[in-house]
């Protein structure tokens, strides 16, 4: 056998055992353990709190048991159309929930929060949106309805101080205010004309087909 034969070889050999020995390093090595940054990142913020999730359910539950028979699930983030505006927004806030928003609207010092329903079984969707009032105990009253069966696919709800704000269409400017009077145990639009003394609700003009449904509990 030449030398240079015995020189091709001896170099294949290594090159061999180089091999070898990556693949049981490999082998042996255990996967990198991910950092606890990336695993917090990995889990996603809850969209409700556990005390507004049980009131929730609970609306849920009972809006099932009433007589209507009225069957609803919470509004997420998927049932919003992919629109421009939204796509804005989302650029703006970073995380944006259209159908879910905090704030003190009854001036207790204890967080309230706006949640938007979708009826099951009708032609739409069709949102109902509810605000739950905190208690003391860090619980939530039962909801009390400021709108029902209305178009909020391109919409949201939000809440401006004291007043819930409706927005039906992100893409046009009419929105509709809500405040909460105490006094009456309702929410009362603050745009509205105050109605002359002694006007019954069977006197009130009914509306156009141009101006938007509202339901007021």
């Amino acid at each position: 056998m030449t030398l240079r034969l015995r020189h091709v070889l001896g170099v294949a050999a290594l090159a061999v055992l180089a091999a070898v020995a990556a693949l049981v390093l490999t082998r042996r090595l255990p996967a990198p353990a991910a950092s606890k940054h990336a695993a917090a990142e990995a889990v996603p913020t809850p969209l409700w709190a556990p005390a507004e999730k049980r009131a929730i359910d609970e609306a849920v539950a009972a809006s099932a048991a009433a007589e209507s028979k009225m069957v609803l699930r919470p509004a997420v983030d998927a049932d919003a159309a992919d629109t421009d505006e939204r796509r804005d927004l989302e650029a703006v806030y970073g995380v944006y929930h259209p159908y879910v928003t905090r704030g003190d609207l009854d001036g207790d010092g204890r967080l309230d929060f706006v949640q938007a329903f979708v009826e099951k079984g009708r032609s739409g969707p069709w949102f109902h949106v509810a605000v739950f009032f905190g208690k003391a105990d860090g619980t939530f009253e039962k909801p009390i309805w400021i709108e029902k069966a209305i178009s909020l696919a391109d919409g949201d709800v939000t809440v401006e101080r004291s007043l819930v704000v409706i927005t039906p269409d992100l893409a046009a400017d009419p929105s509709r205010r809500w405040r909460w009077e105490p006094s009456e145990h309702v929410f009362v639009d603050p745009d509205a004309e105050p109605r002359p003394a002694g006007t019954a609700d069977d006197d009130a003009p009914e509306e156009t087909p141009e101006q938007k449904p509202r339901a007021r509990t």
